[in-house]
C-alpha cells in the first residue's frame, strides 16, 4: 500500500506529494516522536528546495489597501450569571474570614485583659504582704519525720513577661513566687539506698541543700543518710495564656502542700471574689482553692 496520496495541481505546476504516516499501534512513544521529527525534516527540505511558481510581491506592486488593525480585548469586567455567583461567594468567604479573626483578636484581648487583672491583684497583694510577712499557720510534711512547720512569709515577688518586646505585645505569662520560712534547717533522713530519689524529689520541690557533699555518693556511708536543708520553702503559682485555647493555664509548685499542682481558668471567672480566694490559700487563712480552678 502506497504511503502517500496526491492532491489536485495548478496548471503548470507539478503535483505535490502529501506524507501520510502510518503507525503501528504496538510502536512505542519514542518510535513515535522519532518519526514524526524526521517527517519535519524532510517537509523542511521540499519547502526549501521547491521553486516558486508564483513571482514574488514587491512593496511597488502590492495594493495600497489599509492593514487589518486586531480589535483590543475590552477593559470591562466580563459579565455572567455563574460569575456573579461566584462573586457573591467569594464576597461571604471573606466576610466569614474577617469575622473569625475579629472573633480571634476579641478573644485574645479578654484573655490579655484576665492576666492584667490578676498582676495588678498580686502586685497590691505583695506590696501589703512583704510589709506584714504574716505567720502561715499550715504544715508541710516532707516524709513521716520530716516537715517544715511554724512557717513565716518572706520576700514575695512577681515575674511579668509579655510574648515580646513591643508597647502593643500581649502578656504571655505571669509567675508569683514566695518563700515560707521555718525557724531553722531542716534535717531529712533517709536511707541510703534512696539517695537518687531523694536528690530528684527536692529538685521538683526547689528545696535547696546546705551542704551539698552530704549528697555525695562517694563519701563514707552509714545506715542512714543525713541532709541538712535551707528554711526557705519556695511557693509559685504561674500563670500562663493560652491564646490558642482561649483559656489560663495555671502550675504551682507546694500550694497548700509539697508537690506540683495544674490547673485552669476561664478569663470571665477572673473576678475579685476568686483572687481573693487564692489570695487566701497563699497567706495560709484557707486550704480552700476556689471552684473556679479547674484540676487538669
Amino acid at each position: 500500500m502506497s504511503n502517500t496520496s496526491l492532491t489536485p495541481a495548478s496548471a503548470g505546476e507539478e503535483p505535490e506529494k502529501q506524507t501520510v504516516i502510518h503507525f503501528d499501534l504496538s510502536s512505542s512513544m519514542f518510535d513515535i516522536e522519532q518519526r514524526l521529527a524526521a517527517e519535519r525534516n524532510n517537509s523542511a527540505h521540499e519547502h526549501i528546495e521547491k521553486p516558486s511558481s508564483t513571482p514574488p510581491v514587491t512593496a511597488a506592486s502590492a495594493p495600497n489597501t489599509p492593514q487589518a488593525i486586531p480589535a483590543t480585548t475590552s477593559s470591562k469586567i466580563f459579565e455572567s450569571s455563574f460569575l456573579a455567583e461566584l462573586s457573591k461567594e467569594a464576597e461571604k468567604k471573606l466576610d466569614e474570614n474577617l469575622s473569625a479573626t475579629q472573633e480571634l483578636m476579641a478573644r485574645a484581648q479578654k484573655l490579655n485583659d484576665a492576666l492584667a487583672r490578676i498582676a495588678a491583684f498580686f502586685t497590691q497583694l505583695i506590696q501589703f504582704a512583704n510589709q506584714m510577712e504574716p505567720d502561715i499557720s499550715r504544715c508541710y510534711r516532707l516524709d513521716a519525720r520530716t516537715s517544715y512547720n511554724q512557717l513565716k512569709w518572706k520576700g514575695a515577688f512577681l515575674d511579668i513577661r509579655k510574648q515580646d518586646l513591643s508597647s502593643t505585645a500581649l502578656l504571655a505569662h505571669l509567675t508569683f513566687t514566695v518563700n515560707y520560712q521555718a525557724p531553722e534547717p531542716i534535717v531529712v533522713s533517709r536511707p541510703w539506698n534512696q539517695l537518687d530519689a531523694l536528690k530528684a524529689e527536692l529538685g521538683n520541690l526547689k528545696l535547696k541543700v546546705l551542704d551539698d557533699t552530704e549528697l555525695d555518693s562517694q563519701r563514707p556511708k552509714q545506715e542512714w543518710l543525713q541532709v541538712h536543708l535551707s528554711p526557705d520553702l519556695p511557693v509559685q503559682v504561674r500563670f500562663l495564656a493560652n491564646y490558642d485555647k482561649g483559656h489560663i493555664d495555671i502550675l504551682s509548685r507546694n500550694l497548700i502542700a509539697f508537690g506540683i499542682s495544674s490547673f485552669r481558668l476561664l478569663p470571665e471567672d477572673v473576678s475579685s471574689n476568686v483572687l481573693d480566694d487564692i489570695a487566701r490559700v497563699l497567706l495560709g487563712r484557707s486550704d480552700m482553692l476556689p471552684a473556679a480552678l479547674r484540676a487538669i
